[in-house]
């Protein structure tokens, strides 16, 4: 992959340009060409001879581009217009451009047809925005956007104008022309195309923390409850005239979003004091103003060019926000960007704002500045110019005002926090009577206090209680642990405060008792009862411990407007869950749960029958689990359990495809995250039918690896069940043992050997030696088995 860069100064120039490049394509092989044109001018007048020329000399070659705040080029800048030949010398390596235009569809839409492009592509690695101007903000696509597969990156720019101040832009391209309201969709990829993104920031924050009180999408209307361009002119004397867009420019917010820090300028400050931002922000979170730090933003420079040299790209996209020149205003626009300059060539413009996407979330960013690496196959080191002066390390001797707001900055983090302290303490002494501390519900004592003042109460107000049961906790604490009884508490916790919460107050009262007292009217009740039963439903369809609730309701006064004592209220209440527990939710008879257990037998049967390349594999695990959980000298209780968690080790796999567990070839990495779910299948299906939480557990965790690199868990060493422990070699003899769909048995000197190699990697070092120095017994049964397999040698 290459990158050549020409300046466009005037046609005839530029066309000589593109002929000689043109003869060198066609000594080349002819490779995969496109333009990238970027442009401190919007005139279409003045792009029209670039574009005509283009065409004329590659009239099969793809263009694109977008107005800028400058051009940049190998790490300089440039002439007004530039252009970018990519060459791409990977036959796989392919591009594909899509342009959008916001007065002619929705951004819904357009966001829409993005994400089918880049899903359903296989071949996309990588997604280039360049995104004109809007008077909306940018989250709604930035949102729609994260439902691109997880692992095909994303970056771009705001195209804009030598103006920082101003809102002009377009883009413009071979497919779609030239236009001021859209945007661009550049896609990358190939089997030997390979990307990453990084960021620089360099911002550091000042001062105190401000919550959002008050905002409507990207506009922000109050910090603190005060109007929020009060900040800028109380803590920076920044007033609310013509100079404040450049004079807020320095000390553009820091907010958190996504679980990533984003930098925010102020786009406009209105007359009423909202400002007015190019992305939402949500109301109650917290932001910092901040200032630019030179230090840290050359040591982030110098971290970020290191790692970009390990990539090794062969071109770089940058996307530099114009407004960083404002703090760079003593030394030259790409000042910042010269140590990744005998890094690769490079491509790109001063932006109006930057996208990137990280930790699965695309956000648009102000004053960053964005770097995407490319490359074709293997790394190649480029060679390094022997430029002592560009590697020479700067020093900087921080302004006093750059030392002077560090002290404030950490003084007023330092009061904060004890402040928070403090708060947080005096919250923590009145809520700990108060509060439930598993659900975060109000408790007892607040359940009280509500019915003191309920009594208190001269008018007869039509209150409601209800009383709640949650079923079966104690079989589940015995049989599953407190952990499992804990997890159907706080479920029901969740799922009463979203049926009930928004109507009435919620409590836990008791280990598995839970009141609500509301003031709803009675035909809403029923609604909200419904609710509750559609939720718990909704929760047991992919819960690994079973939801059952009871529920007793009463009214305080009955039909004839008579009031009930406070005492009576609760009575009626209670009696009606019991009525309700006995009614609805019996437990489960003995013979019925045998029952299950029988069938759950018979599908393993089943599973088998349909493979004759594993038939009796669990049959054989068990034997095999069996010898060797006796060679421990373990009890006849965990032997018995063993075996039988060893016959039921792959139940889960009736959970997953037939084309997946049958596939000849290799398994796809989604694939396999498929099969490693059976497990997890396994463990929920045997808790349906009530056996041990030893048993489930054993199931649950047969695939762990005692280095911890297993699955579904990744436990480690002792941590993993004993018994997981020992079907973990059980399944791995009978594995390598057996003739699979997609290659033929191991003989048993391999098999032995593999299991020596990998003791205290995969299988317990211990467990693992007592197998081996029982394996003649292991072989005497494999030998017993060997009807109608083929011979293990």
């Amino acid at each position: 992959m290459k990158n050549k860069a020409f300046a466009f100064k005037n046609a005839v120039e530029f066309e000589n340009d593109l002929n000689l490049f043109s003869t060198w394509c066609k000594e080349h092989g002819s490779p995969t060409v496109c333009f990238q044109i970027h442009s401190a001018l919007l005139d279409s007048d003045k792009l029209k001879p670039v574009w005509d020329i283009l065409e004329r000399v590659f009239p099969q070659a793809p263009w694109f581009g977008n107005s800028t705040g400058g051009n940049i080029a190998d790490g300089e800048k440039t002439t007004d217009i530039s252009v970018s030949a990519i060459i791409f010398e990977k036959p796989t390596t392919k591009i594909q451009i899509c342009q959008y235009d916001f007065s002619k569809d929705s951004i819904s839409n357009i966001a829409s047809e993005i994400v089918k492009v880049a899903n359903h592509n296989s071949w996309v690695k990588a997604l280039e925005i360049f995104y004109c101007i809007t008077p909306f903000s940018t989250t709604h696509l930035c949102e729609e956007l994260d439902a691109i597969a997880p692992n095909i990156q994303i970056f771009g720019g705001i195209a804009g104008s030598s103006d920082i101040n101003s809102s002009d832009s377009c883009i413009f391209s071979s497919v779609g022309g030239y236009t001021k309201t859209g945007l661009l969709a550049v896609f990358y990829g190939g089997e030997e195309f390979f990307v990453e993104s990084r960021k620089i920031s360099g911002w550091k924050p000042i001062g105190r923390n401000f919550q959002v009180t008050r905002s409507k999408g990207n506009v922000l209307y109050e910090l603190g409850g005060i109007p929020a361009n009060e900040v800028y002119n109380k803590y920076l004397d920044i007033n609310n005239d013509k100079n404040f867009f450049y004079n807020a420019l320095e000390f553009p917010m820091l907010y958190e979003h996504n679980g990533v820090s984003i930098v925010r300028a102020v786009a406009a400050c209105e007359a009423d004091g909202s400002l007015v931002m190019s992305s939402d922000i949500d109301e109650e979170s917290m932001i910092r103003l901040s200032y630019g730090d030179p230090q840290l933003i050359i040591e982030n420079i110098k971290t970020e060019s290191e790692k970009c040299k390990e990539f090794a790209p062969d071109v770089m996209h940058i996307f530099s926000c114009a407004a960083r020149n404002v703090y760079w205003s003593q030394h030259d626009q790409t000042y910042e960007i010269t140590p990744f300059k005998e890094i690769s060539s490079s491509t790109g413009f001063f932006s109006h704002g930057e996208f990137l996407r990280e930790k699965g979330h695309l956000n648009q960013h102000n004053i960053t500045l964005v770097i995407a690496l490319m490359r074709e196959g293997s790394i190649v080191k480029h060679e390094q110019t022997n430029n002592e002066g560009s590697r020479k390390e700067k020093s900087f001797r921080l302004p006093i005002s750059a030392r002077m707001a560090t002290f404030i900055r950490e003084t007023s983090f330092e009061l904060e926090q004890t402040n928070s302290k403090l708060q947080v303490m005096t919250e923590h002494l009145q809520d700990v009577a108060t509060i439930d501390s598993l659900t975060g519900l109000e408790n007892r004592v607040a359940f009280d206090a509500l019915l003191k003042m309920i009594s208190q109460e001269d008018t007869n107000t039509n209150w409601t209680m209800l009383l709640m049961d949650v079923n079966g906790l104690k079989y589940a604490n015995d049989t599953f642990g407190h952990q499992a009884g804990d997890a159907l508490i706080v479920a029901a916790s969740n799922i009463i405060t979203s049926a009930y919460g928004s109507k009435g107050n919620c409590f836990r009262i008791g280990g598995d008792e839970f009141a609500v007292i509301t003031r709803a009217p009675l035909n809403t009740l029923f609604i909200l009862y419904s609710n509750l039963q559609k939720d718990i439903e909704e929760y047991n369809k992919t819960a690994l411990y079973h939801l059952s609730i009871a529920v007793g309701e009463s009214r305080l006064c009955n039909d004839a407007g008579i009031r009930k004592s406070i005492s009576d209220w609760k009575m009626d209440a209670d009696l009606n869950m019991y009525r309700d527990k006995v009614r609805f939710h019996k437990p489960i008879e003995n013979s019925e749960n045998q029952n299950l257990k029988d069938l759950i037998s018979c599908l393993i049967s089943v599973e088998e029958a349909k493979d004759s390349y594993t038939a009796h594999h669990s049959e054989r695990v068990k034997a095999y689990s069996e010898l060797i959980a006796r060679s421990l000298g373990l009890s006849e209780s965990s032997i018995a359990m063993i075996t039988h968690a060893a016959h039921l080790h792959d139940i889960g796999k009736m959970g997953i495809s037939d084309n997946v567990l049958g596939k000849p070839s290799k398994l796809s990495d989604d694939e396999f995250e498929i099969i490693k779910q059976h497990p997890v299948i396994g463990a929920k299906i045997l808790m349906q039918s009530n056996y041990t939480h030893e048993l489930v557990q054993t199931v649950l965790h047969h695939h762990e690896r005692y280095d911890g690199r297993g699955y579904p868990e990744g436990l480690k060493g002792e941590d993993i069940p004993i018994g997981a422990r020992v079907i973990a070699i059980a399944d791995s003899i009978d594995a390598m043992t057996s003739k699979r769909v997609y290659r033929d048995a191991m003989s048993l000197e391999y098999c032995r050997n593999e299991i020596e190699k990998n003791l205290g990697v995969m299988y317990d070092p211990a467990i693992g030696k007592v197998a081996l120095e029982h394996w003649n017994e292991i072989v005497d049964y494999l030998m017993k088995m060997l009807s109608g397999r083929p011979k293990v040698i």
